[in-house]
């Protein structure tokens, strides 16, 4: 069980100082739907990597087991700081667990063994205190994203081509749920932030 002590303060990928600079704006007249698509991008990119957003939030997580585990899973992944481990209500010191990218083990005299707890409860953060720490390669393809939602306001986002030659034709992108509008090299980036669900 995951619990949520302290949510967010936001999920934005990039600040409104950098978007204006990267659209080469100058004013405010814009400002509040900046802060839209700032939103709207960084959303976009939280879902392609299957996560609720970036930003650093404090957790509680339970885990109750049934038979002894050689090790717990976090299922938050990203900037991991462990705050406490406690067993059956009883805290453990910081010398008794280590972490393991996601992956937190029980220590005995510095010798991994497997946690033996039936109720094991660990407080941690874990995120990204945005938008001044988001990852470049976080922060640079919600700016492509921005760019692509500024520059195509007015027009429909499925419509490829059109031709007025004789009766006219439209052409439209096969729509899938799984790609962004993004160069591959971008794509390529943002893969190590992706989460695969079993």
């Amino acid at each position: 069980m995951l619990e949520i002590l302290s949510p967010a303060a936001t999920g934005d990928l990039t600040t409104l100082a950098t978007a204006k600079r990267e659209l080469g704006v100058t004013d405010a007249v814009q400002d509040a739907r900046i802060v839209d698509l700032i939103r709207e991008a960084s959303d976009l990119v939280a879902q392609w990597c299957n996560r609720s957003g970036f930003g650093r939030e404090t957790l509680r997580q339970t885990e109750r087991l049934a038979s002894p585990a050689d090790a717990l899973v976090l299922q938050r992944d990203l900037g991991v700081l462990v705050a406490s481990v406690a067993e059956d209500g009883v805290a453990l010191a910081a010398s008794e667990y280590e972490r393991g990218g996601v992956l937190l083990y029980r220590l005995r005299g510095d010798v991994r063994v497997p946690w033996t707890a039936r109720t094991v409860v660990v407080e941690y953060q874990a995120g990204f205190a945005l938008p001044d720490d988001a990852p470049s390669a976080l922060e640079r393809v919600c700016l492509d994203l921005l760019a692509g939602l500024w520059h195509g306001q007015g027009r429909d986002p499925a419509v490829r081509n059109e031709t007025t030659e004789g009766v006219g034709a439209v052409g439209y992108f096969e729509h899938r749920g799984d790609t962004l509008p993004l160069a591959p090299d971008r794509l390529a980036a943002l893969e190590r932030y992706r989460r695969f669900h079993l």
